[in-house]
């Protein structure tokens, strides 16, 4: 099967150029190219180095394979998962997902391997934070007059139940974007994404509605996701 053009044009254009350097232990490509969803893609470098070269194309992301490997070891942890933004779920989810364009060092497969069994510590921390948060985030959800108060905390909620959902099938949460699709691709069943639909018009209804029901409909999407863990 041939690669996506976006990912020839990163590996003609940008690996090339670093490709025949010693220090580069493996280089992989994701994003929505390569998963179905768009045609973009992103190039990763990781290098076998104290530190990234300095001469580095500026259009591919570079990590040391020392980086690297700590953020693997995070997620075997339990770790690096909690927010949206974490960089040890995010970009070690991108490699799962993505394809190896280089790996000389042979590090890449062997990282890949590790992916197979997947971190039980993760599928365990993830499950206990949507339990034990969940009435927080209830009476937070039904207590928030300020906006932002109220995104940040149906954002926080959210990411760590869909993180918990993926984590009990066995797969690393890619991130908000696609859920859904991300969803039936891993047959993880549509009651989730249904909870989310109704907690998100629960948040939009005027006050006093909002308050009476998006603290229920956020409890009935832990159950929802706890019930598929």
């Amino acid at each position: 099967m041939s690669l996506p053009r976006a990912v020839l044009r990163l590996s003609n254009d940008v690996l090339a150029e670093m490709n025949d350097d010693d220090r580069l232990a493996f280089a992989y490509a994701h994003g929505p190219a390569l998963t179905g969803f768009g045609d973009d893609a992103e190039l990763v470098c990781v290098w076998e180095a104290e530190s990234v070269p300095s001469e580095v194309h500026g259009e591919a992301v570079h990590l040391t394979v020392a980086r690297f490997e700590s953020l693997l070891e995070q997620l075997a942890r339990g770790e690096g998962w909690r927010e949206p933004g974490d960089e040890a779920l995010r970009l070690i989810a991108a490699f799962a997902e993505g394809s190896l364009l280089a790996d000389d060092s042979e590090l890449g497969s062997r990282a890949r391997a590790e992916l197979t069994e997947f971190p039980q510590a993760l599928a365990d921390a993830s499950r206990e934070a949507v339990e034990l948060e969940a009435e927080e985030i209830a009476k937070r959800l039904g207590d928030a007059e300020d906006p932002w108060d109220l995104a940040e905390a149906l954002t926080g909620g959210l990411h760590r139940a869909y993180v918990a959902l993926f984590a009990a099938a066995g797969h690393l949460f890619p991130g908000r974007d696609h859920r859904r699709e991300y969803v039936e691709r891993y047959l993880l069943g549509n009651e989730v994404p249904a909870a989310e639909a109704a907690l998100w018009e629960a948040a939009a209804a005027p006050q006093p509605d909002r308050a009476q029901n998006l603290p229920a409909a956020w409890r009935t999407l832990v159950r929802t996701v706890l019930d598929n863990c």
